[in-house]
C-alpha cells in the first residue's frame, strides 16, 4: 500500500426516503392524468368537393300584350285621286294615317282589314271592283300594322292573280296575311310571335254561294280557289256558316293550338251592310268560334259600327308535372372508435359526467299552403263590326242610299289589353275598349284630303277639324259611338 492510504467511503441508502419520493412522483403523474387539460380535438381534414349551387329556374312573369285591330281599309276612286301627287306622278296615302299612327305602331300587335286588291297593272278602279296603287300597302306598313286580314267580299275582285299578288305585296311591306295563301304548302292561318307569345290568326269571309258553284260577292271563285282562300258558305244572314264549313273553321283554330299558338284571334267578314245592330247569325257564329277555342273575335263588313259582347269560360289549369323522386345515396355509417383510456379513467373517478341523451324536439306544425287554384275565368271579347277605318262613304255620298249614311264615317281602333302567363296559359288583367275614329274629308291644297281622326282627348284641338270646320261632326260621331257601344267601352287614347 502507498504512503497515504485511500479511505473507502461507504454509501448508505435511505430506503424510506426513496419510497416517499416515488410515492410523490406517482401522485403527480396520477394527478396529471386526472386533472391536466386535455388537448382540443383536432378537426379531421378531408378533401371536400366544392358545392355547386343549383340555381332554381325562374318562374316566368306574365307577359303584357296590347292588341289593336281596325275595320275596313277601302280605296274608292276619290281616295286614290286625292293621294296622287302631280309633281312626282306617285301616290302617297301616309297622310290618311298620320293621326292614328302612334296608336298603331305602339301596339304589340296591330291588325287591319285590307278590302281591296293590288293587281299591279296600273288600272286602278274602285267599287264594285277594287284595284289599288301599291303605295296603299306601303302606307299600312308605315303606319305600323303587323297583320293584314285578307278575307273579305272584295278579295277576288281581280281574280287569282290579284289574290296572289296582294298576298305577296302585303308581306313585302312587313305584314303577315290572314285569309289567303300563295300555295297549299303554306298554312291556311299564320302564327305570329308577339313578345314570345305565339298568336294564331284565323280569318274567314262569307260567300254568296246559293248552288253548287262557289261565289264571293257574286263573283265565281276561280278553280282551286277554296285551297288558297278562307271562306264559308252561309246558312242564313251572311254570317252563320254551314255545318261543314264551321267544322273547317274549328279545325283551323285547333290547328293553331296544336302548332304552338298560345292565343288565337278569329276574324270574320260577315253581316248585313249598313246595319248598326248585329244579327242572330253573327251572334251564333261568334259563340261557335269562342266555343271552338278562339280567344279574341274581331269582325267587319257592315261598314258601320256594331255592338260588342263577351263570353266567359272556366278553364282548368294544367296538372302540374310530378317532381321526380330522387333516392338519396346511402351514407356509410362511421366506424365507432374506442374511447381513449384517459377518458375512461376520468369517467371512473367521476371527473367526466356521462352525456345525457339530447331531448327529441318535436317538429312544429307547418302552416298549410293555400289550396291550388284549379281553374281561371277566361273572357272572350267580340267586336261584331269595327266599321270603316277609311273610305269615301259618308253623308255626302251615301244619303240617297241609306238612312244611316253618317255612321259610315265612323270606325274604331279595337283596344284589347291582357296579361298572358306562359307557365299556365292564364289570361289576366283583361281589358276590352275601343278608341272611336272619324274620317275627315275636306278641300285643302287644291284637292280633297282624307284623314282618319282619333276621337281622343285631343279631339277639340285637332288642326284638321279646326281648319275644315267639321269639329261638330266629329263630336257627334263620338257621342254616336258611346250611345251604341256604351261609354264604359270607350277610351280617349293617350
Amino acid at each position: 500500500m502507498g504512503r497515504h492510504e485511500r479511505k473507502k467511503k461507504r454509501i448508505k441508502i435511505h430506503w424510506g426516503r426513496m419510497f416517499l419520493s416515488c410515492l410523490v412522483l406517482a401522485g403527480l403523474v396520477f394527478a396529471g392524468i386526472l386533472f391536466w387539460p386535455l388537448p382540443a380535438e383536432a378537426e379531421p381534414v378531408f378533401p371536400v368537393d366544392p358545392i355547386e349551387e343549383v340555381a332554381e329556374e325562374p318562374v316566368p312573369e306574365p307577359i303584357h300584350l296590347s292588341i289593336r285591330s281596325v275595320g275596313d281599309v277601302m280605296c274608292h276612286p276619290a281616295q286614290y285621286l286625292s293621294a296622287y301627287d302631280n309633281a312626282t306622278g306617285a301616290y302617297d296615302f301616309t297622310g290618311d294615317y298620320s293621326y292614328i299612327k302612334k296608336y298603331i305602331e305602339d301596339a304589340d300587335l296591330a291588325l287591319c282589314n285590307v278590302e281591296t286588291t293590288f293587281l299591279g297593272d296600273g288600272n286602278y278602279v274602285g267599287y264594285p271592283i277594287f284595284n289599288s296603287p301599291d303605295s296603299l300597302a306601303e302606307a299600312l306598313g308605315w303606319t305600323g300594322f303587323d297583320v293584314a286580314y285578307f278575307a273579305n267580299n272584295h278579295m277576288i275582285d281581280t281574280g287569282k292573280a290579284g289574290v296572289l299578288r296582294t298576298v305577296e305585296l302585303l308581306r313585302q311591306n312587313g305584314m303577315a296575311v290572314a285569309g289567303a295563301r300563295l300555295n297549299t304548302d303554306e298554312p291556311r292561318c299564320p302564327i305570329v310571335d308577339v313578345k314570345g307569345v305565339k298568336i294564331g290568326i284565323v280569318a274567314y269571309t262569307y260567300e254568296t254561294t246559293t248552288g253548287s258553284n262557289r261565289y264571293i260577292n257574286g263573283n265565281p271563285l276561280f278553280a282551286g280557289g277554296t285551297d288558297l282562300i278562307n271562306s264559308f258558305r252561309c246558312e242564313s244572314g251572311l254570317a252563320y256558316a254551314v255545318e261543314e264549313d264551321r267544322a273547317a273553321i274549328a279545325e283551323q283554330i285547333r290547328w293553331c293550338k296544336d302548332n304552338g299558338a298560345d292565343l288565337v284571334i278569329a276574324y270574320f267578314h260577315w253581316g248585313i251592310e249598313y246595319q248598326r245592330q248585329y244579327n242572330d247569325g253573327e251572334a251564333a257564329m261568334a259563340k261557335f268560334a269562342a266555343d271552338a277555342g278562339a280567344d279574341i273575335i274581331f269582325a267587319s263588313h257592315p261598314h258601320l259600327l256594331q255592338g260588342v259582347e263577351t263570353f266567359t269560360y272556366e278553364v282548368k289549369f294544367p296538372e302540374p308535372e310530378p317532381e321526380p323522386i330522387v333516392e338519396p345515396e346511402p351514407v356509410p355509417e362511421p366506424e365507432e372508435e374506442p374511447e381513449p383510456w384517459i377518458i375512461r379513467v376520468r369517467k371512473h373517478f367521476g371527473l367526466i359526467k356521462e352525456e345525457e341523451p339530447k331531448p327529441v324536439i318535436e317538429e312544429t306544425e307547418t302552416v298549410p299552403e293555400e289550396p291550388r287554384r284549379e281553374s281561371w275565368t277566361k273572357t272572350v271579347p267580340v267586336y261584331y263590326s269595327m266599321g270603316n277605318l277609311v273610305s269615301n262613304q259618308r253623308v255626302e255620298t251615301m244619303s240617297d242610299y241609306t238612312a244611316n249614311a253618317r255612321f259610315t264615317e265612323q270606325g274604331m281602333i279595337a283596344w284589347v289589353d291582357l296579361d298572358y302567363d306562359p307557365a299556365t296559359g292564364e289570361i289576366s288583367n283583361f281589358s276590352m275598349k275601343c278608341l272611336p275614329t272619324w274620317v275627315e274629308k275636306y278641300y285643302k291644297n287644291g284637292k280633297n284630303e282624307y284623314y282618319i281622326i282619333p276621337l281622343d282627348k285631343d279631339l277639340d284641338s285637332n288642326p284638321e277639324l279646326l281648319a275644315s270646320g267639321h269639329l261638330g261632326r266629329a263630336q257627334q260621331a263620338l257621342q254616336d259611338v258611346k250611345d251604341l257601344i256604351g261609354e264604359e267601352y270607350v277610351c280617349n287614347g293617350y
